[in-house]
């Protein structure tokens, strides 16, 4: 058995909850990434942040991964779980040897901190004294944002 294991991060995406296998992350480029099964939780936000090199991925947020449960009839449904500690990480790594014979590597989905000028960009002067042209871009700001805190929701429950 190898002491690595094949990551694959998926960033600036979307997670899909119900899809025909459950939950799915997609993304425009994943990242893939060979690890060993001794890196610590640091190590590993540190790993995926050098390799994503990008502005906006300098501090991670939150990690999900993706594992298979077995459903009747042999048929496997995907779930995902969050990756906070030493602990979660190891419960990962656990899932993925037990079940390596349905999946060759594991999936994660990673999200980043908002840096103070993305945070700046929804707060944009707009210098406007129409009224109307204020009350549109509220509206969609608050569309954006209740987006986000169901799709938040959903990845609690």
């Amino acid at each position: 058995m190898s002491d690595r294991v094949l990551l694959k991060v998926y960033y600036f995406g979307q997670i899909l909850l119900q899809t025909s296998k459950g939950v799915k992350f997609i993304c425009e480029n994943p990242l893939d990434v060979v690890i060993s099964f001794i890196i610590s939780f640091e190590e590993l936000k540190g790993v995926i942040c050098e390799k994503i090199d990008s502005e906006r991925a300098r501090k991670i947020s939150c990690i999900l991964y993706r594992y298979p449960i077995p459903v009747f009839g042999g048929f496997v449904q995907f779930q995902s779980r969050y990756v906070t500690d030493e602990a979660s990480m190891q419960e990962m790594f656990s899932i993925y040897i037990e079940n390596r014979a349905q999946i060759s590597f594991i999936e994660l989905y990673v999200e980043f901190e908002q840096s103070e000028a993305d945070r700046n960009i929804l707060r944009k002067d707009y210098n406007s004294d129409s009224e109307e042209e204020f009350e549109s871009n509220y509206d969609v700001l608050v569309q954006m944002e209740m987006k986000i805190n169901v799709t938040e929701l959903w990845i609690q429950m």
